[in-house]
């Protein structure tokens, strides 16, 4: 947590840590393909060795200025389980059910570094869960008979299963994280070169610059745009909110109503297509599906989300009387799209390559190859040694992020596997759901939600879906729909009080109160987190089914958001008194409801109210005029 400011020769030294990791990176991915499981030992000794001079194991002065000996001899040790491995790979991989004494050893070694390594760049909790894990699989080793709560298993079964298999720490999540994530991240990197994060900027600006409460909806656009790239919350916060948060407030908007809407609108990012970050790339994997079909499903609900948060901030706006705020001049949104074309042309050339099937590490690096030969043309000052060495190093940053977290979660995926766990979880989950399907959504739900205050999304997701997915699908549901629903709220648990570190974020840009900011981010987000259900109950949401079926399912639950997006915000054109309030969110909630009746009573019940609403407006101008 503690990141260290490099000088001289260690920086050097660092950067050219970074600069070697992306090459051979590149170099397994494209040249000279390996073993998977050799490839993430690989994969992930860089990573530790990269966190282990980059992050400082303790805060002091000395220490964040230069690598402590300490993380040296740290370094060395990270690299031995490489070097063992690598003197007869062939036979340790036999040994994998049962590994030496050496093995044993060198596997306890690993687990233990990417634990610290994992506490340095993650924080405690997800280190802390994966030591946790580790001790209940060896607990009956110690505890008797009557207090046991796992399996008897031997140190050379746990540490064999998590290290030395690719049931562990080398389960999907890292290949995902070494294959897919990273060149994932190597083209948002490119993207910047290219002049995207400008271009994403000033077109949000020139579209809705001129209309009121335009920088909240400058907001929304930058930061979907930018975190789709992205797929962090916390990082969309810190790069769109610098300059989104200062011009919300000087809209009008209050510090914590500005801190709320950059954070519902950062969330946004990681589940908008084409991109979404890491976790459209592990679901694909997890679900057997095709990246292309997990995209098109969460094609609708993303819409929907931002319906909801437009919403919201149109009703906001309108109680609370903002008027237009000029913006820094900007050219028109076509002059925009014709000087960046690169970037365009880099994004739909991934997105066509991605619908037809192509293979998708070799679709990324053309769409690469287009923005960095046309960013040459539009974005040539980003051209120098200096912009290298940066995206260089945030590339192997983000890296570091995402890959410990994957890898970490792997301890918890394997302590599941080879404890029975996920058979029992399953059985609770079959329980709630014979009661009601929504009780057994609902737990998980607030699962995800607690995973995910303390630790990456992306693991939050990866962790609760690996036991808990099967079992809801096993009720019935539809299963795509059941990991985009796990994965919502995995996004969701940062604006979700009492931990919302990505309110917390936003608040600290705006210097509000961070817990009224976590707590009005709940409540704008509030029709999205409706919206979630909605799509595991309405598989027609994510495009499964016929197209009337499809469009019907869009449309009310599309009306649904809007009714409780404006209940919540609490204003139409002009306030909304509290049982208008309560009547539009309650008709709300009954369409995104997937029943036919419950459609039509709540389509007439909100005409009613909105005629009785436009009535009040009218009268209230005519007044106005007659006191004039």
């Amino acid at each position: 947590m503690f990141a260290r400011e490099l000088t001289g020769w260690q920086a050097g030294l660092y950067q050219a840590g970074c600069v070697g990791f992306v090459l051979v990176q590149l170099y397994l991915l494209y040249v000279e393909p390996i073993s998977p499981y050799l490839h993430g030992l690989i994969f992930l000794t860089f990573l530790l060795v990269l966190s282990f001079v980059r992050n400082a194991g303790w805060d002091s002065a000395l220490n964040r200025r230069s690598v402590h000996p300490v993380d040296v001899v740290l370094c060395v040790a990270a690299v031995f389980p490489l070097y063992y491995v690598l003197q007869d790979f062939g036979g340790f991989v036999r040994r994998g059910s049962v590994p030496s004494q050496t093995d044993i050893w060198v596997g306890i070694l690993f687990i233990a570094l990417l634990i610290e390594a994992g506490r340095r760049v993650i924080g405690w909790i997800l280190p802390g869960l994966a030591l946790i894990a580790i001790a209940i699989t060896l607990s009956s080793l110690v505890l008797p008979a009557a207090m046991q709560i796992a399996p008897t298993l031997s140190l050379r079964r746990v540490v064999g299963a998590i290290f030395q298999t690719e049931l562990g720490i080398f389960s999907e999540p890292t290949q995902v994280a070494m294959r897919w994530i990273f060149v994932f991240l190597v083209f948002g990197q490119c993207l910047l070169i290219a002049g995207g994060q400008d271009f994403f900027m000033k077109l949000a600006m020139a579209l809705t610059g001129k209309v009121r409460g335009g920088p909240a909806y400058i907001s929304v656009i930058t930061s979907a745009l930018f975190g789709s790239l992205s797929g962090s919350n916390m990082a969309n916060v810190m790069v769109t909110g610098q300059f989104t948060i200062p011009w919300i407030i000087r809209a009008g908007y209050t510090r914590t109503q500005a801190g709320a809407i950059e954070s519902v609108s950062s969330t946004a990012g990681a589940l908008t297509p084409p991109i979404m970050g890491a976790g459209a790339l592990i679901m694909a994997e997890l679900t057997g599906t095709p990246y292309a079909t997990v995209l098109a499903a969460a094609l609708l609900p993303a819409l929907l989300y931002y319906i909801a948060v437009g919403t919201y901030v149109y009703g906001l706006t309108r109680r609370l009387g903002i008027a237009i705020v000029e913006q820094p001049l900007t050219e028109p949104a076509w002059r925009l799209c014709l000087r960046y074309w690169p970037v365009l042309a880099g994004l739909v050339w991934l997105v066509y390559r991605i619908v037809t099937m192509y293979p998708l590490e070799l679709g990324v690096i053309e769409a690469c190859g287009i923005l960095l030969v046309g960013g040459l043309m539009s974005n040539w000052r980003a051209y120098t040694l200096t912009n290298a060495r940066q995206r260089t190093s945030d590339l192997a940053t983000q890296t570091i992020d995402i890959g410990l977290a994957c890898a970490l979660s792997g301890i918890l995926i394997g302590a599941t596997l080879i404890t029975g766990w996920g058979v029992t979880i399953a059985s609770l989950i079959l329980q709630l759901g014979d009661r009601s399907v929504l009780l057994a959504m609902g737990a998980t739900m607030l699962v995800t939600i607690v995973l995910g205050m303390g630790t990456p999304g992306v693991a939050a997701y990866i962790i609760t879906a690996s036991v808990v997915a099967v079992p809801l699908g096993d009720l019935g549901l539809f299963i795509l729909g059941v990991h985009l629903f796990i994965f919502y709220f995995s996004n969701f648990a940062g604006i979700t009080p009492p931990v919302a570190l990505t309110a917390f974020a936003a608040a600290g840009l705006a210097n509000s109160n961070p817990f009224r900011t976590g707590f009005l981010a709940m409540v704008m987000a509030l029709p999205t987190y409706v919206v979630a259900y909605a799509m595991v109950l309405r598989p027609e949401l994510l495009m499964h089914g016929e197209w009337q079926g499809i469009a019907y399912a869009f449309g009310s639950s599309a009306l649904g958001a809007v009714a409780f997006a404006l209940g919540s915000s609490g204003a139409i054109l002009a306030r909304l008194s509290w049982p208008e309030r309560i009547v539009l969110m309650a008709g709300g909630v009954m369409l995104i409801d997937e029943r036919l009746t419950t459609d039509v009573v709540s389509a007439a019940i909100l005409v009613l109210v909105a005629a009785y609403h436009l009535l009040r407006f009218r009268a209230a101008a005519r007044a106005g005029e007659a006191l004039r």
